[in-house]
């Protein structure tokens, strides 16, 4: 049965203001404490269309992902694209176990300050869009262990709002504790037609103090990523962007797991872009490369990247 957690605030201590961090207030229904468990099928109070396909159910995953379709129990992340039959959401896919410590909770609004806020939000990270929402669902990890690591505490959301023609899905995070486990962080959708994957997933920085996810951002709010789920966009979402890829050959590999750009990968709004770093944690064997609109191909075994947002 779930408990209704009201305007909790608070990540590691600190208090959270709505509009002024990352993570918005914690409210709402609290899902069961158990390992690899899921919320209840939620049932949307407004249809949300995610990259072509209409949802009207939700489930809260413990392990840090949202699925539509199902509940997932899957505590082992995977590297997006998955090309697999799941459309998914996954703010901070890892092994979490919130029957040793936190919170899963998740609320949906049709009207209130949480439409006003998410509203003014999506208008300032997407220029050009009229966007006044109708329909918001919160879901917050609210400062849940690591398994089997009882005392971490990782705070995140995973916010879905519309307007009923615009849809947005937001990932926000707060304090994130240390691990040695893999972390996968964006989203992937049915044979990987759409997919990104949050710059530092199964990275070393992906979790601690100085956790990538919570420090950068692609819409200058660290610790908040945006992206639009429909209509569908022409590319990889970065808002207000205005980006080439110049047609320039890649650099050889340094290593296996390090491939480092010394000019720059892509060029917004007439600026060029700083040299990137892209990390692969896994062993990769490359023999050619492509530069592709947003997307970087490693040809051999045709693995792709998406090229985070650079201002």
């Amino acid at each position: 049965m779930s408990q209704t957690m009201t305007n909790r605030r608070g990540d590691k201590g600190n208090t959270i203001v709505e509009g002024q961090t990352s993570t918005w207030d914690i409210v709402g229904n609290t899902s069961s404490h158990s390992d690899d468990g899921s919320s209840p099928q939620i049932l949307l109070l407004h249809p949300f269309v995610y990259f072509g396909r209409t949802k009207n159910q939700i489930y809260v995953n413990h392990n840090g992902h949202l699925t539509f379709e199902e509940p997932w129990s899957s505590y082992s992340p995977q590297v997006f694209p998955m090309y697999g039959n799941r459309d998914i959401i996954a703010p901070f896919w890892t092994d979490l176990d919130n029957t040793r410590n936190g919170d899963i909770c998740y609320a949906q609004y049709t009207s209130g300050s949480f439409l006003q806020q998410v509203t003014q939000d999506i208008n300032t990270y997407f220029s050009g869009i009229d966007f006044n929402a109708t329909w918001i669902l919160i879901a917050t990890w609210y400062e849940v262990a690591y398994y089997p690591a009882t005392g971490t505490q990782n705070t995140f959301q995973a916010v879905l709002t519309t307007d009923g023609q615009h849809s947005f899905v937001l990932l926000n995070y707060g304090s994130i504790d240390a691990t040695t486990s893999s972390i996968e962080a964006g989203y992937d959708t049915v044979n990987s037609s759409h997919h990104f994957t949050i710059p530092g997933s199964f990275a070393s920085n992906a979790s601690g103090s100085n956790s990538i996810f919570s420090l950068n951002s692609n819409v200058n709010v660290p610790g908040r990523w945006a992206f639009l789920t429909a209509p569908v966009p022409r590319s990889a979402p970065a808002p207000e962007q205005d980006c080439s890829v110049p047609m320039i050959p890649a650099p050889s590999p340094k290593s296996a797991s390090q491939l480092t750009f010394s000019f720059p990968a892509r060029q917004c709004s007439g600026r060029p872009a700083p040299s990137v770093e892209i990390h692969i944690t896994t062993p990769l064997i490359t023999s050619c490369f492509t530069f592709k609109e947003h997307a970087l191909t490693f040809c051999q075994n045709s693995v792709s990247m998406t090229c985070p947002t650079i201002e």
